[in-house]
C-alpha cells in the first residue's frame, strides 16, 4: 500500500492465507459423499476414501482454498486440515512408567497438540485456542491498540463465522480479502433441497389429480367432441425402412471411435493429463455439455406429462421419439459424468453416505432413477414388437409399484426421514393402485407422473448447484430462485427440441412433416417461454437487478440471451398462422433451444469470475482439449446413431398420413 515514509513510497504487508474452516462450510455442503466434513471442534477435514473427485468443493469454497492433484492419475483434493491429525493423538498419561506431571502435560499440548504453523511461527503472529478464546484475545488487542488495528475481526461474522480469525493494521480489502455478507452460502441450498420431499409429494398428488380430472372430462365429452382425445389410440407406428449404412452413418461411427479413443486416453492419462482443467477451472466443457444435454432432453418428461397426464392424445405420435431421445441422452450423460470424475471407482459412496444438503447428491440419484423410468417407458415398444406377451403382462402389473418404490427411495435418500418416506410411498402407492392396468390398453400414467416428478427435481437441482456461488456468478444469472428458472427453461428447451428433432427426421428420411401436432407443441413452447421469461425478469426486478442487467461487461451477453433466445422466438410462436409455417416454426424452436443452451453456458463458464486459488492473483486460462471435445462430440454421434438404429429395429416413428404435408 502507498506510504510516502517507506522506501519507494510503498509499505509491504504480509499475511498468511489458508482455509478459514467455516462454521457452515460451503465445501462440506457441496460434497455428495461427505468426503469433506467438519469436525466437532472446528477443522474441516478430508477423507480421500470417500471422495469421487467431482471437484464441486473447489467451486463451492468462497475462499478458493481446495486444490486438486492434477499431476496424478487419481487426483485427490488437497486443503489445510488445521492439523486435525496432530490433535487427534491421545494425550499420554505416563512416560517410562511414571505419571506425567501437569507441567509435562501442558508442554505436550503446547508443542504437539497445536497446528504446525502455530508451533513454527517465531513472531507469535499465530495463536491457537477455542474460538471463544481467540475472539476474546482479538477484542482485547483491538481495545488495547485502537490506533494500530482496524476495528474489525475478519471471520467473526463473515458467511456465518469462521474458525480462523484475523486482526490487521491494514484494511482487509487492501489485503485482497473478499467482502461477503453474514449469511452462509449453504443456507441457499439448504432451503432449496429441504423443500424437495414436500415438492415430490405435492407434485405427485397434483399430477394424479390432474390425470383423473382430464381423463374423466375426455370420457364424459366423448371422442367426437374432445379435441383429438381418441386420435392417439389410432396412431400406428412402424420401423424405419431405410438403409443403415450411409456416408453419414460412417461419419457417426468415426466420431464414436474418436470418443472411444478419448475415453481410453482420459483414464490412462488422468484428468490432468487428458484435459485442460485446472485449479482455476475445475469444471469445463463436460459440465457445460451435461447441463445443456439434460435441459434439451427435457422433451421426454414434458411430452409424457402432456400426452398422458393432460390427455393430449393428439400429440401421441411424438411420444415414442421423445422417450427414445431422452433415454439415449440421459444414458450418455451418465457416461460424461463418470469421465468427469477424478475418482470414479468410489462412485459406490453415493449409496453409502448421507450428506445433509448436497445438490450434487440429489442430481446424481435423481438422474439415475429417472434413467430407469425412461427405460420402463420405452420397454413396451420392443416387447410388443417382439410379441413377448408374458413380459408385457409383468410390465403392466408391476411398473406402478416400481414407481412408488423408486420415488419413496429418492425421498428417503434426500431426507433420511421415515415419515416423509412413508407418506411418499403412501401417495404414489395409492396412485399406482387407483390407476392400475385393467385392460390391454392401459396407459402408463404412473411412469408419466414419475417422469415429471423426478425431472422437476433434478432439472431444478441443477440450478441449486450454483446457489453456493453468488460470489462468482454474475447477478444477471445468480438468484436464490435459480432452481425454479432452471426447471422452467428446461420445459422450453425440451418441447422446442421435440419440434426440431421431428423436422430433422422428416428431412433426413424424406418423411412428411407432422405440422398439426408440431404446431401444437409450438404453442406449448410459447406459453412455457412466456412463463420462463416473466419469472426470470420479474425475479430480477424484485431484487432490483433489472435496471443494470444490460450494462457492464456481461450486459451484451444477457441481452443476446433474452432477445434472440427469448423475445424473438416468443414473437414467432405467438400466432397460429406463424406456427403453422414450417420455416417459422423451425426457426423459433431453434432460437428457443439456443437461448437455453447459451444460458447454461453462461452459468457454467462465461458469466463466472474465476480468480484462481487463494489468494486469487494468478488465474489460469482454459480451452477444452482434444480429449474433451472427442468425448463430447462422440457421445452426440452415438446418440444419433443409436436413435437411427432403434428407429429401424422398432416401431418408433408414426406411420405417415395422406393429409400430412411434406
Amino acid at each position: 500500500m502507498a506510504d510516502p515514509q517507506k522506501p519507494a513510497g510503498l509499505a509491504a504487508a504480509y499475511v498468511m492465507r489458508r482455509c478459514m474452516h467455516c462454521l457452515e462450510p460451503g465445501c462440506v455442503s457441496a460434497c455428495p459423499t461427505t468426503a469433506l466434513y467438519r469436525e466437532p471442534d472446528g477443522p474441516v477435514s478430508y477423507d480421500v476414501e470417500k471422495c469421487i473427485g467431482c471437484r464441486y468443493c473447489m467451486l463451492a469454497c468462497p475462499w478458493d482454498v481446495p486444490t486438486a492433484e492434477w499431476d496424478k492419475r487419481a487426483p485427490k483434493i488437497e486443503k489445510c486440515t488445521h492439523c486435525a491429525d496432530r490433535r487427534s493423538e491421545a494425550l499420554p498419561t505416563s512416560r517410562n512408567g511414571q505419571p506425567l506431571t501437569e507441567a509435562e502435560r501442558t508442554l505436550f499440548r503446547e508443542t504437539i497438540d497445536v497446528p504446525a504453523c502455530v508451533k513454527a511461527c517465531p513472531a507469535d503472529a499465530l495463536r491457537y485456542g477455542t474460538r471463544d478464546e481467540m475472539l476474546r484475545l482479538a477484542r482485547q488487542r483491538l481495545a488495547d491498540r485502537p490506533d494500530k488495528y482496524v476495528d474489525h475481526i475478519y471471520g467473526e461474522k463473515e458467511l456465518g463465522g469462521t474458525s480462523v480469525l484475523y486482526v490487521s493494521s491494514i484494511p482487509f480489502e487492501k489485503l485482497n480479502f473478499p467482502t461477503y455478507g453474514e449469511k452462509p452460502f449453504p443456507k441457499f441450498t439448504a432451503a432449496a433441497l429441504g423443500a424437495v420431499p414436500f415438492a415430490v409429494m405435492a407434485l405427485g398428488a397434483l399430477l394424479g389429480a390432474s390425470y383423473a380430472y382430464f381423463n374423466k372430462r375426455v370420457r364424459a365429452v366423448g371422442a367426437a367432441n374432445a379435441r383429438g382425445a381418441d386420435s392417439g389410440h389410432h396412431v400406428e407406428f412402424e420401423p424405419l425402412r431405410s438403409t443403415l449404412w450411409t456416408p453419414f452413418t460412417w461419419l457417426l461411427l468415426t466420431l464414436m471411435a474418436l470418443c472411444g479413443v478419448s475415453l481410453v486416453a482420459r483414464f490412462a492419462l488422468g484428468l490432468g493429463g487428458s484435459t485442460r482443467l485446472s485449479d482455476t477451472y475445475p469444471w469445463g466443457l463436460w459440465i457445460v455439455f451435461d447441463l445443456v444435454w439434460i435441459a434439451v432432453a427435457a422433451g421426454a418428461f414434458a411430452m409424457a406429462g402432456i400426452i398422458y397426464v393432460f390427455q393430449r392424445k393428439d400429440l401421441y405420435s411424438l411420444g415414442r421419439v421423445s422417450v427414445l431421445v431422452g433415454l439415449l441422452s440421459y444414458s450418455f450423460v451418465t457416461v460424461t459424468l463418470i469421465a468427469d470424475l477424478g475418482l470414479p471407482w468410489h462412485f459406490y459412496q453415493l449409496a453409502l453416505q448421507a450428506p445433509e444438503h448436497s445438490a450434487m447428491f440429489e442430481v446424481s440419484w435423481c438422474v439415475g432413477l429417472y434413467v430407469t423410468i425412461l427405460l420402463l417407458e420405452f420397454l413396451p415398444i420392443p416387447l410388443e414388437w417382439l410379441g413377448m406377451t408374458r413380459a408385457m403382462a409383468v410390465w403392466r402389473r408391476w411398473h406402478g409399484a416400481y414407481v412408488a418404490l423408486a420415488v419413496a427411495l429418492f425421498v428417503f435418500l434426500l431426507s433420511r426421514n421415515l415419515v416423509y418416506t412413508a407418506l411418499t410411498a403412501l401417495i404414489f402407492g395409492a396412485l399406482a393402485w387407483i390407476f392400475r392396468a385393467r385392460d390391454q390398453r392401459a396407459e402408463p400414467v404412473m411412469l408419466a407422473i414419475a417422469a415429471v416428478t423426478l425431472s422437476a427435481m433434478h432439472q431444478s437441482s441443477l440450478g441449486s448447484l450454483y446457489l453456493l456461488m453468488p460470489n462468482m456468478l454474475a447477478p444477471q444469472w445468480w438468484s436464490p430462485v435459480m432452481p425454479v428458472s432452471f426447471f422452467l427453461s428446461s420445459i422450453v428447451a425440451g418441447t422446442a427440441l421435440v419440434i426440431l428433432i421431428d423436422m430433422w427426421i422428416s428431412k433426413a428420411w424424406r418423411r412428411p412433416v407432422q405440422m398439426a401436432p408440431l404446431a401444437s407443441v409450438g404453442q406449448i413452447t410459447f406459453w412455457s417461454l412466456l412463463v420462463y421469461l416473466a419469472f426470470r425478469l420479474g425475479d430480477m426486478a424484485i431484487q432490483g437487478r433489472l435496471g443494470g442487467a444490460f450494462s457492464g461487461r456481461l450486459g451484451w451477453a444477457f441481452a443476446v440471451e433474452m432477445l434472440l433466445g427469448g423475445v424473438v422466438p416468443l414473437v414467432l410462436l405467438s400466432r397460429k398462422p406463424l406456427r403453422d409455417r414450417p420455416d417459422v416454426l423451425f426457426a423459433a424452436a431453434l432460437l428457443a433451444v439456443l437461448g437455453v443452451v447459451y444460458n447454461r453456458a453462461n452459468v457454467v463458464l462465461f458469466a463466472m469470475t474465476f480468480v484462481g486459488r487463494m489468494p486469487g492473483v494468478a488465474p489460469q486460462s482454459y480451452w477444452p482439449s482434444l480429449v474433451e471435445w472427442g468425448i463430447s462430440i462422440g457421445l452426440i454421434a452415438a446418440t444419433i446413431f443409436l436413435f437411427g438404429l432403434g428407429a429401424r429395429l422398432f416401431p418408433v416413428l408414426a406411420k405417415p398420413e395422406a393429409s400430412q404435408s411434406h
